[in-house]
């Protein structure tokens, strides 16, 4: 009896959950096993199967009741048995725990003495061991290289991947620090910065040339991150380092390739501006003799040359609009304007252009239109575009219809529809993409296949829309949504050359400019233009060394230099003549047929008062004149 009361005292203070089990269920149990489930009392435990206080299935699979019959029958016929359980708690949590089972026979019957050890807190670790032994395996079969160094930045570990990427041995690098690699294109005031960084236990990540072992220099990228103890001291460096060399080159290369197409681009653009200078030019100036005037019919026809050269020159600025759109260098300036005299514009121009076709055009849009936000020049350009593709890929003798919609959602929409050929239904997404005509090649229509594309993107940079409904045999229908606005600004004059008395308001009395230009064509024409002009003399040079010279002597009250001179460039001639005390005051205006925006920018940058594109024209120069010639 005694031995029975030291048992059951035992029992209940065991700090081990203890129970008691008879025929296959739950008699008795300690506060411990009441804990542990997380039951408040034994009769909720009492009578219970181990089945019932376990998940359905155990980890191997195995129904838990047919599973808990087994280990008890195991028990009793070897007297103990140990292995590993899952049960549930009260709240539906299961807990592993490992169960021992000691078998009793008496004359009350037969029993199992049940013990359980919580194994959460060692699956826990074995969790934990196990996912530092795969994160370790990880580390050390990443492609990225990784260091861990003491916080005196001494190498304690290198992956596979820091070895095989810089070319040493592993027993090479511990104990050494990472200076190893400098490759010496990297100031100290870079380290420092960086050590600055990661000792007040902060990240630091960028960008450095690196050396491996055999000397050959390569980009990294770079990432340290400090770690800490549990008192947020910094024990450790991480590394983390990737080889982005293939990445630096193909950036090189596209940057070369970009400055190469900028540079083809300057130079067709030079060679074709150069001769239409002339073409407009002196249409211009026939335009506008006072001694012998031009007839009616002959105006009309000086007229007809102006548009098509100015349509040559939208060709050509097309293809340099589409590099700056690409280059992120296209300049809108939004203000609110009015369509109505625009949309006029481009019907009358294209109305007159390509007669042959016998195309009539429509305006069926509702006046007046309301006033929209966006750049007038820029919805000039989308207009002539859309307009202009409806009547070169129109059928003789087809019709095009101009509509205009005031859309619910604040936009006005333009509709240009046409009766030509149609698109394909499987060309149609290809239609935004530059250069791809979509066959209209062999129809011998000109054009260069960029006019969609510029259209779509300045539209869109306006924050408008475009679209497209087409059917092959019936013809096209685009549209472009323009937000509306309210105020009415000016927009530009229609072409049209007039004859007009031009007066510099400056010039009260003589001026004299001196014009620097190697091109005789360009001289003819500048001389042409400056003798309409009262009260204003011109001298010219045909190169830099003897434009300074004569800067010098005549003292002009304006220079005007081309930039792509013989010998000495006009960058080069500018420098010169703010140099010297004689000329360095004289303002010197920049003229080229060079319109790529770095050219322009470069001007603007050493000091050139203004930048003049060929082709230019009379009111191009008047402008120039009146804003810097001093009285």
């Amino acid at each position: 009896m005694a031995h029975l009361d030291r048992y059951k005292l035992f029992f209940e203070a065991s700090t081990d959950a203890m129970l008691t089990i008879q025929d296959d269920c739950f008699v008795d149990c300690n506060n411990a096993a009441l804990e542990m489930l997380g039951l408040s009392d034994k009769q909720s435990l009492k009578n219970l199967h181990p089945g019932d206080i376990s998940p359905p299935r155990q980890p191997d699979g195995r129904l838990s009741f047919e599973k808990a019959g087994e280990m008890i029958n195991k028990a009793f016929d070897n007297g103990t048995h140990r292995f590993e359980w899952v049960h549930c708690r009260g709240n539906g949590d299961e807990f592993a725990v490992e169960v021992v089972l000691i078998s009793e026979k008496s004359s009350q019957g037969n029993f199992l003495h049940v013990v359980w050890h919580d194994l959460s807190a060692r699956h826990a670790l074995e969790a934990a061991l196990w996912e530092a032994k795969l994160l370790g395996e990880a580390v050390n079969q990443s492609g990225a290289s990784t260091l861990i160094t003491d916080v005196e930045g001494r190498i304690e570990y290198a992956n596979a991947a820091f070895c095989e990427i810089n070319g040493y041995q592993l027993d090479e690098v511990i104990g050494q620090t990472p200076g190893l690699l400098n490759s010496g294109q990297q100031d100290p005031a870079f380290y420092e910065d960086m050590w600055q960084v990661i000792k007040a236990g902060e990240t630091w990540s960028g960008t450095l040339r690196n050396v491996r072992k055999n000397g050959e220099p390569y980009w990294a990228r770079l990432k340290i991150s400090p770690v800490k103890d549990e008192t947020g001291k910094v024990i450790k460096f991480v590394g983390i380092e990737t080889d982005i060399s293939d990445f630096i080159e193909a950036k090189e290369k596209a940057e070369q390739a970009s400055r190469a197409k900028s540079d083809f681009l300057s130079s067709v653009s030079h060679e074709l501006r150069t001769p239409l200078n002339s073409i407009l030019g002196f249409s211009q100036l026939i335009a506008l003799n006072k001694t012998h005037p031009v007839s009616e019919r002959q105006r009309t026809q000086l007229d007809h040359i102006h548009n098509a050269g100015t349509h040559l020159l939208h060709l050509i600025d097309e293809v340099l609009d589409l590099a700056k759109i690409e280059a992120g260098k296209m300049a809108y300036r939004i203000e609110k304007i009015e369509i109505n005299d625009i949309l006029n514009d481009c019907l009358t121009y294209i109305d007159t252009a390509h007669k042959e076709m016998n195309v009539s055009l429509h305006d069926e849009t509702f006046k007046p239109l309301p006033c929209i936000k966006a750049d007038g020049m820029r919805v000039r350009q989308v207009l002539l575009n859309l307009l202009s593709n409806a009547k070169k890929y129109n059928r003789k003798g087809g019709m095009i219809r101009v509509r205009s919609e005031q859309l619910d959602n604040g936009y006005l929409r333009i509709v240009v529809e046409d009766t030509g050929y149609g698109i394909p239904y499987e060309l149609q997404d290809q239609i935004f993409q530059p250069f791809n005509r979509l066959g209209a090649e062999r129809l011998d229509v000109e054009g260069a296949g960029i006019g969609l594309v510029l259209t779509k993107k300045m539209i869109e940079e306006m924050s408008g829309h475009i679209g497209f409904s087409s059917v092959e045999g019936e013809g096209s229908s685009f549209w472009l949504d323009f937000i509306i606005a309210e105020e009415i600004k000016p927009v530009f004059d229609p072409i049209h050359i007039e004859r007009s008395d031009y007066m510099l308001s400056c010039c009260a009395a003589k001026h004299t400019i001196l014009y620097i230009e190697d091109n005789p064509l360009n001289r003819e024409l500048m001389d042409g233009f400056v003798s309409e002009i009262p009260n204003l003399d011109m001298v010219m040079a045909t190169t830099a060394e003897q434009g300074i010279e004569m800067a010098k002597v005549r003292k002009p009250h304006l220079i005007l230099m081309d930039i792509n001179l013989p010998g000495m460039d006009g960058f080069q001639a500018f420098q010169k003549l703010r140099e010297m005390e004689e000329t360095m005051k004289i303002p010197v205006v920049a003229l080229s047929a060079n319109a790529m925006p770095d050219a322009i920018e470069k001007a603007g940058q050493i000091g050139f008062q203004d930048y003049i594109t060929k082709p230019f024209m009379l009111d191009d120069v008047m402008k120039v004149l009146d804003k810097h010639i001093e009285n």
